[in-house]
């Protein structure tokens, strides 16, 4: 018997009949059925306009163009192709359902949740400061949405490479640190080194400053002249109103942050992105869904679908009605990478998994043999400079792997392009007990053949993944598969 599991850009023809993807169509006649991209980032009303209208909502299951046919998953999509122009009837369906869903998105685009894009999306007000400054770096504070009708001003680094600014200007990233973090300045120098401009922020209403100097014990941090709200446990001021929650500030201080960064000239609107980890990992899983004016994003120890045992049963639904990243996964079109240990305590591989499932665009996936979690594996994470240069057009791709395949007793993977392939490892684990952080991972050498990666799969094994590694050193690896209950 043969099993495939892959994630759906990359998995079998199968996934498409379940999978609804904005923005891009499948053609019969193409070998493969492959994906085309038709736009990036999510479906507009303008871009909707004359090109292919998507009803997600509505669920033939294939809709007929002539030799042009076109479906969208669970989904259907109107081409605009002289097949379907031919037909008087299709003709009149597809002007008045453009204009009706053009509408309909302008509407929809002005307020996602809690979030007023219409808002959000317009560059905030700024000011450099010598509060905290760093050699290399800008020291800047910016205007986020009101806390308790007051002002709230957040601090941040900004830097841009050095050397000739490209043309249309330097590609960007925001960056969202984790708890106990704050704006980093390596960090921002960090993506300077590799091409691109960078922000990285303080989303809780701090400087990088200790407020005790004297007390190496003591994180505490010095407030901003205007502070926001502060994060307090997790989602512990859930109870309060909407617009005092941490988690709202947050996510908006993140979109301001890309509106800000994206206003300035010396920077290319059309390339940019986002990296999160821990904490900003899972509010990157928010704001990937919510902000879509991204190119690619990264998230870190962090996911949507926040398991139940984490927090009480009233807390949990609260979130999962208003902050989770599953509500957003559907919106998400441009590529994302998912950096995760075998071992980490805060998002544990079944949560990171079921996140990149539920995502629209192309995925690439990084599980690393125990891996410590905190902002200095990230910052000085190789695979994630080389993903994101990538998708801006500044170098080659990491290392593309297929769906992971069992076959009686051998598990193998595709791998792209074999040239680039070094060494591959099949990662295990026994232990079917227990949470996914205390499991033991054992690592063993598997085949290269060309393009196919193989091993055997252990008697008992309850969970295997492959990390295959490229000439260059640089790791990328399959989905796991759970082999047992």
């Amino acid at each position: 018997m043969k099993y495939a599991y892959g994630t759906p850009m990359k998995g079998l023809s199968k996934n498409l009949t379940r999978r609804f993807y904005a923005g891009r169509f499948f053609n019969q006649g193409t070998s493969g059925l492959g994906p085309s991209v038709l736009s990036s980032g999510s479906v507009t009303g303008k871009e909707i306009a004359g090109r292919v209208v998507c009803f997600p909502d509505l669920r033939p299951p294939k809709f007929c163009c002539g030799s042009g046919n076109i479906w969208c998953g669970d989904s259907f999509a109107i081409s605009n192709s002289p097949h379907c122009m031919k037909n008087p009837i299709l003709r009149r369906a597809f002007i008045i359902l453009t204009i009706a869903t053009a509408a309909l998105t302008t509407a929809y685009a002005k307020t996602i949740r809690s979030w007023d894009l219409d808002r959000l999306y317009q560059a905030p007000k700024w000011e450099k400061t010598d509060l905290a400054p760093k050699d290399g770096v800008t020291a800047i504070l910016f205007d986020s949405i009101p806390f308790k009708g007051n002002r709230v001003q957040v601090f941040g680094y900004y830097g841009v490479p050095e050397g000739t600014m490209p043309k249309g200007g330097w590609p960007a990233v925001v960056c969202i640190h984790g708890g106990g973090g704050s704006a980093f300045e390596n960090w921002v120098k960090k993506w300077n080194q590799n091409g691109f401009a960078a922000i990285s922020f303080d989303q809780e209403g701090h400087i990088p400053v200790k407020k005790d100097q004297g007390n190496k014990k003591s994180r505490a941090r010095k407030p901003t002249p205007n502070p926001g709200p502060r994060r307090i446990g997790g989602f512990d001021d859930y109870q309060e109103p909407m617009e005092d929650q941490w988690y709202h500030h947050a996510v908006a201080q993140t979109i301001l942050a890309h509106s800000l960064i994206s206003s300035f000239p010396e920077i290319n609107p059309a390339k940019t992105g986002f990296v999160g980890l821990s904490w900003g990992g899972t509010l990157a899983s928010t704001v990937m869904g919510v902000d879509d004016r991204y190119q690619f994003g990264i998230a870190c120890y962090g996911s949507g679908f926040m398991p139940q045992n984490k927090h009480p049963k009233d807390k949990h639904r609260y979130i999962r009605e208003h902050f989770d990243g599953s509500l957003f996964f559907q919106n998400v079109t441009y590529p994302t990478m998912w950096v995760n240990s075998t071992n980490d305590f805060y998002t544990q591989m079944p949560a990171t998994q079921q996140s990149y499932r539920a995502v629209n665009g192309p995925v690439t996936i990084r599980f690393q043999h125990k891996m410590p979690h905190g902002h200095g594996p990230i910052i000085g994470n190789r695979e994630v400079y080389v993903f994101a240069k990538s998708i801006v057009g500044k170098g080659a791709p990491l290392l593309e792997l297929g769906a992971l395949t069992l076959e009686n007793s051998t598990a193998s993977v595709k791998c792209g392009p074999a040239t680039k392939i070094k060494s591959a490892q099949l990662l295990y684990t026994l232990d079917a007990a227990g949470p996914w952080s205390k499991k033991e991972w054992v690592k063993a050498d598997a085949i290269v053949s060309g393009s196919t990666v193989s091993a055997d799969i252990p008697e008992g094994a309850f969970a295997i993944c492959f990390n295959v590694t490229d000439q260059s050193g640089l790791m990328v690896s399959s989905e796991f598969v759970q082999l047992g209950e």
